[in-house]
């Protein structure tokens, strides 16, 4: 949210502004630095961000990992698969002289986020061309995996990079080009994680916007509870989050989610603003594997 402030204004009336401004910035990012200096004379725009939560990664001290996210949001894949293995150790050697809980959980976020760096540096999408020796994968599912990865960027940084953001976006709409006619599943999948995509980049219009294309009974089906939490997430919409992904995660059989998904599902970058709160570890302390 920009919050543009005229400094034509009187000097103690510029430095109130200066100081709404530095506490709205402290308010959303825990890790803001000083306050903006704002000269008379002049316009300044200070952009304050959503608070993002507290990720897995960043709940423990490590150098790798965010070596590791930087050349992610660069799209260098494979040297971010091998950074990621460096964190892996990293944090391994850590938990080794010092056990716990939160160290495990990063080191199964680092173990995760390398699978899909390297999976990124060996697949070309189905569009691609033909005679390229890499491993095909379909739009939908390269959608998934940038997004995850553009979320892993954010909550690094504060901002996802606007080119992994774009490539994104394709992707989710080459999945409806190809295929959002022929299964309603797939389009509205699809429609839900554009809206996370695009207020994971400040969009919130537009996401709510894609949200508004999932038809009443689409938003009912069972199937799309969990695109409808990830959505309602990435929009600030914690309560509506917190009941889309309790009926995901407790709806009778035949739909149960597997336990290394579930824990896949447990360390994404998506929950972070729900993170810690009783309702949302209870869920998993529930469901997830010991």
């Amino acid at each position: 949210m920009p919050v543009h402030v005229a400094s034509s204004y009187s000097e103690p009336v510029l430095a109130s502004l200066a100081a709404l401004a530095g506490l709205l910035t402290l308010g959303a990012a825990p890790d803001a630095g000083a306050p903006i200096p704002l000269p008379l004379g002049r316009t300044t725009t200070v952009v304050v961000m959503p608070a993002l939560g507290t990720s897995v990664e960043r709940a423990v001290p490590g150098h790798a990992f965010a070596a590791a996210a930087a050349l992610d949001a660069d799209q260098r894949w494979g040297e971010a698969a091998a950074a990621y293995q460096q964190a892996i150790a990293e944090w391994s050697d850590a938990a080794r002289l010092r056990p716990s809980p939160a160290l495990d959980r990063a080191i199964q976020k680092a173990e995760r986020e390398r699978q899909r760096s390297l999976l990124l540096a060996s697949t070309r999408p189905t569009r691609g061309r033909f005679e390229s020796i890499a491993t095909s994968i379909n739009p939908l599912e390269e959608g998934r995996l940038l997004r995850a990865k553009l979320m892993v960027v954010r909550a690094a940084r504060g901002r996802p990079p606007v080119d992994l953001v774009a490539r994104a976006r394709a992707a989710f709409e080459e999945s409806l080009r190809l295929e959002g006619e022929a299964r309603a599943d797939i389009a509205a999948e699809a429609h839900l994680l554009l809206c996370a995509t695009r207020a994971a980049a400040g969009d919130r219009a537009g996401a709510r916007l894609e949200r508004a294309r999932v038809t009443t009974a689409e938003r009912h089906d069972l199937d799309n509870a969990l695109p409808l939490a990830v959505c309602a997430a990435a929009l600030g919409e914690d309560d509506e989050a917190m009941a889309r992904l309790e009926i995901a995660l407790l709806r009778p059989m035949p739909h149960p989610i597997d336990p290394y998904s579930l824990r896949d599902l447990y360390l994404a970058n998506d929950w972070d603003r729900l993170r810690g709160t009783p309702r949302f570890e209870t869920l998993f302390a529930a469901t997830l594997p010991p």
